[in-house]
């Protein structure tokens, strides 16, 4: 059986605490409640980086909202 399946991918360049990607990511979970929503970025931080020398951990993770908050783990 073949059914529709959506998969939406946002792709940003920096994530910090995930709150845009989290925002865009609901608005489109909203609009399209039966698709698959996944976020890539090249780089996270925990703060502001004046430059970045080099990508050492790639990582799987995931951003949700606690509170009033969005939360980045890893």
């Amino acid at each position: 059986m073949v059914t529709d399946r959506r998969l939406l991918c946002l792709i940003d360049d920096v994530i910090t605490k995930g709150a845009t990607l989290l925002c865009a990511a609901t608005r489109l979970q909203q609009t399209f409640p039966e698709a698959d929503v996944f976020a890539f970025t090249l780089v996270r931080t925990l703060g502001f980086v004046e430059d970045i020398d080099s990508i050492v951990a790639p990582a799987v993770g995931t951003v949700t909202l606690r509170g009033d908050e969005a939360v980045r783990e890893p």
